[in-house]
């Protein structure tokens, strides 16, 4: 089976499960271990900054700690690679993962849910959290497609194995 059917295979299973209702955003990706992206271990204080980044995804951040709330503020940008070969974003879903301190999951929660359409376009994010117990790192992952006049490409960066 070939990259693209698999990735499409995939893309479509997330969705049916989220519009069927039949696992909560929260519970999504539970005790799966992020192994295949950055992940940041948390701080208590305000104005911690810091840059996440993959082949795809780069989000420069900031935030502030505080018992168990936690505030963010982002600006979040494609790579250069899909800035300059593609011009339209299709679909693009970010989700930042709460973990424990072997970087499983304990929660899900959704980033930037809106996001613009053109590639080159940066994404200003602001969201407010209450982490579970146990939280010691956090990390991102997402899910998109870009388009251009001939061709289409997926990508995703998410917790998939234990």
């Amino acid at each position: 089976m070939s990259i693209k059917v698999k990735m499409a295979s995939l893309g479509l299973i997330c969705l049916l499960t989220f519009a069927s209702g039949c696992v909560e955003l929260a519970m999504l990706y539970h005790g799966k271990t992020v192994s295949n992206a950055p992940v940041v271990a948390l701080q208590e204080g305000s104005a911690i900054t810091g840059r996440w980044e993959t082949f795809d995804l780069v989000v420069n951040y900031q935030y502030a700690k505080k018992g168990d709330s936690l505030e963010f503020s982002a600006k979040a940008a494609l790579s250069e690679h899909y800035k300059m070969t593609y011009d339209k974003l299709t679909e693009m879903r970010v989700f930042i993962f709460f973990l424990d301190k072997d970087s499983r999951v304990l929660e899900t929660a959704s980033f930037a849910d809106t996001w613009s359409s053109n590639t080159r376009d940066t994404q200003d994010i602001s969201q407010s959290y209450v982490t579970p117990p146990g939280t010691s790192e956090f990390s991102f992952g997402y899910s998109g497609q870009v388009r251009d006049g001939k061709s289409t490409d997926n990508f995703y960066k998410l917790p998939l194995g234990n």
